[in-house]
């Protein structure tokens, strides 16, 4: 950072801006070759004439689940899903990977800019009550259960698995939920899945008993998961712009003890110890291949730049369509897709109103 000034005006910091990396190309990626490769031989899950395993990781991250909505609808509507072996999900991740499966990825990705971008979802002032300020009971129940209903039968029947993460309360370890038997079972794992402690609610009872929590504490991108149960090729969507700089947040000591007191002493371990998970996670996505057990080829998706990252709590309209846009064309250029983003970047409700009405953005109506 350098100042500047001349005589008789004010001094002005000039930043120096680091020199952009050209990140590498994905589209030689054995990921992708492979997905192309069953795409064109047309492939079906359980029926493969390969003996690879391709597993797709899906990020969560609150309402920045949008990015990865506008991904999972571009695999659906491209015709990808069947290249597919096994899909991974947490929190918003989770929800995304049960829409794909049930051939409702577009519908469940209107969630974020129709559904929950308001008070009914997200409202701070319920914390001065004593109530849970991100409502997911009304997520799962109003919304996934009725409003955008999800097809949990279609994601039972389905050949391909779909795992969604969660994190046990008495031992703050990840836990994959999987093998549901009844639509209650999927909406109790979605629900387990997303709940945020105290910010959400109480825990989720799981089908074993145990109390359940939100997976982005113990496993925010499950690849290591998917890697130990055999996954030989990985495609991770995620909801970030650029993973190198992945971080949980700030941790809070106060937070910190309240979750020991309120939830449990492991689950306040676990969100202590975020910093130094995302940290390890970050280093692990940065190559072509996961370290550790198996190796498996990695292709990370982010999306499209140059969005900004967008917020878990984010509830502005436009900023959300173009986070479902910037996903769904991350996936649309990558295997040569032209169609456009069914995602219209379209104004706000109420600005659309005002237009139609011919009142002026800032101001009164003028009088005729």
């Amino acid at each position: 950072m350098q100042a500047s000034a001349r005589r008789g005006r004010p001094l002005i910091w000039r930043v120096r801006r680091k020199p952009r990396v050209e990140e590498p190309s994905l589209a030689d990626s054995p990921v992708i070759e492979l997905m192309r490769a069953r795409q064109a031989a047309g492939s079906k899950p359980g029926a493969r004439q390969d003996a690879y395993r391709l597993a797709v990781v899906i990020e969560g991250g609150g309402m920045r689940g949008v990015v990865a909505g506008g991904m999972v609808s571009a695999l659906e509507v491209l015709g990808l899903l069947d290249t597919i072996d096994a899909v991974y999900g947490t929190s918003a991740g989770a929800c995304a990977g049960a829409y794909l499966l049930a051939g409702q990825a577009l519908d469940g990705t209107r969630i974020f800019y129709e559904d929950i971008n308001n008070k009914a979802f997200l409202r701070f002032g319920r914390a001065l009550i004593g109530r849970p300020v991100m409502n997911t009971d009304y997520l799962i129940d109003n919304v996934i259960g009725e409003i955008r209903a999800l097809d949990a039968e279609r994601v039972i029947a389905s050949p391909i698995p779909l795992v969604m993460m969660a994190t046990d309360v008495a031992t703050g370890a990840a836990v994959g939920l999987r093998g549901f038997r009844n639509r209650a079972a999927v909406l109790n794992s979605l629900r387990a899945s997303t709940r945020l402690p105290m910010v959400g609610g109480r825990p989720v009872p799981g089908a074993d008993g145990r109390l359940l929590v939100d997976g982005a504490l113990s496993a925010p991108i499950p690849v290591a998961l998917a890697a130990a149960e055999g996954a030989t090729h990985l495609l991770v969507l995620s909801t970030r712009p650029d993973v190198s700089g992945l971080d949980g947040g700030p941790s809070r000591s106060w937070f910190a003890r309240l979750l020991a007191r309120r939830v449990s002493p492991a689950v306040a371990a676990a969100y202590l110890a975020r910093p130094q998970l995302y940290l390890k996670l970050a280093a692990s996505l940065l190559d072509a291949h996961l370290p550790g057990p198996g190796n498996p080829h990695l292709a990370v998706i982010r999306p499209a730049r140059p969005l900004r990252e967008i917020g878990k709590v984010e509830r502005r309209r436009v900023r959300l369509l173009r986070g479902a846009s910037a996903g769904w064309s991350a996936i649309a250029t990558l295997f040569g897709d032209e169609t456009d983003s069914p995602f219209a970047d379209l104004p706000p409700l109420r600005l659309r109103q005002r237009m139609r009405m011919g009142i002026p953005l800032y101001g009164r109506r003028r009088q005729e």
